[in-house]
């Protein structure tokens, strides 16, 4: 795989910041008070955690594009690659989200 490094960088990144978030929204998600503001944090920190069973199946099925059906079709290996890097890329935003959004509304 050609973007070997990128991929696996923002995978350790992407379960490094699930972990910070753990600890920092562990005992609650109320940061300033105010019912709109912690709501929309309670909303990313919901899609936080339940976003890695969906890129999970995700990852599978771009890496089953890559590899198995890569072996047949030149195209097939580009575009599960291209899926492959877009999901760990896309996978270290969503976990950096509650942590950004609580920093700018604190």
């Amino acid at each position: 795989m050609q973007y070997k490094k990128v991929i696996t960088l923002s995978l350790i990144f992407a379960v490094v910041f699930a972990i910070v978030n753990e600890f920092v929204f562990a005992a609650s998600t109320a940061v300033t008070g105010d019912g709109i503001l912690d709501g929309a944090l309670k909303v990313l920190v919901m899609i936080q955690k339940y976003s890695w069973p969906v890129v999970t199946l995700l990852m599978v099925w771009a890496l089953y594009k890559y590899y198995v059906m890569g072996n047949e079709v030149l195209a097939e290996k580009v575009v599960g690659q291209r899926m492959v890097v877009g999901i760990a890329i896309f996978m270290v935003i969503v976990q950096c989200l509650p942590l950004v959004y609580a920093f700018f509304i604190v």
